[in-house]
This record gives C-alpha cells, structure tokens and sequence, in this order.
C-alpha cells in the first residue's frame, strides 16, 4: 500500500506544515509579533510550506524536479528561521522551550533535506529506493 516513496513524500509534506508553527499565531502572544521582520517571516512560511506540499507533490508522482524544488523550499526555509529566531528573542519568547523546540526541529529537518538531496552517497541510497 505504501511504498518507501511514498512515505518521503508524507514526510517531505508534514515537514513542510510545520512552518506553520513559526507564524505569529504560534507565539504566547500572539498580538507582540508585528512589524516588517514578522511579515517577512510569514511570507518566508507560507513560500516554504507551497514549496515543500510542491516537492512532495512531485516526488509522489515521480517528477525529475521534485529535489530543486526541495531544495529551494529549504532555503527558503532557512532563510525563514533566522528572522523568526530575531523575532521571538523580541517577543520574549526565546526562553521557552517549546520555541527552541520548534528552531531544533526545523534546523534539522532543512539539513536533513540538504543531506538526501546534496550528499551524493545518501541521494543514490533514497534514488535506488524511490
């Protein structure tokens, strides 16, 4: 029913929803995240999260260009953590450990699609099973 494919290309999409989490709406409080930095880290969110449905899109239906796209919704993925980590120091919100969590977590999922996607010993490994 599920082939190993398939299951990249969930994981590539629920990584990809938890961008989610680094929008204002996810803050303590919520009305202390405004302002041109927060606007672009929404902006930054809602590119990653189309980019990354997009790759999984792509990889699900066996497309050549699902890894560019993957990759580029890391970038921007990252591009998006380092305003969002000025932001929450801002805020306040630096301290709490649901927010470092939520910088671990996106730290290490953007390398890990760095890792399948740019190291060619990995990416064969996946390329074979894909």
């Amino acid at each position: 029913m599920f082939s190993f494919k398939n299951w990249v290309a969930l994981g590539l999409f629920l990584f990809g929803s938890t961008f989610l989490w680094m929008t204002r709406d996810f803050l303590a409080n919520p009305r202390e995240g405004t302002g041109a930095l927060w606007s672009v880290v929404q902006v930054l969110v809602l590119v990653a999260i189309v980019g990354f449905t997009v790759a999984a899109w792509g990889l699900f239906k066996e497309a050549s260009w699902w890894e560019p796209v993957a990759v580029a919704s890391a970038i921007v993925g990252l591009a998006a953590l380092v305003p969002y980590a000025i932001g929450v120091r801002q805020v306040g919100d630096a301290g709490d450990a649901g927010v470092q969590l939520n910088i671990a977590i996106h730290a290490v999922g953007i390398a890990a699609v760095f890792v399948v996607a740019l190291v060619p010993v990995v990416h064969e490994w996946i390329a074979r099973r894909i």
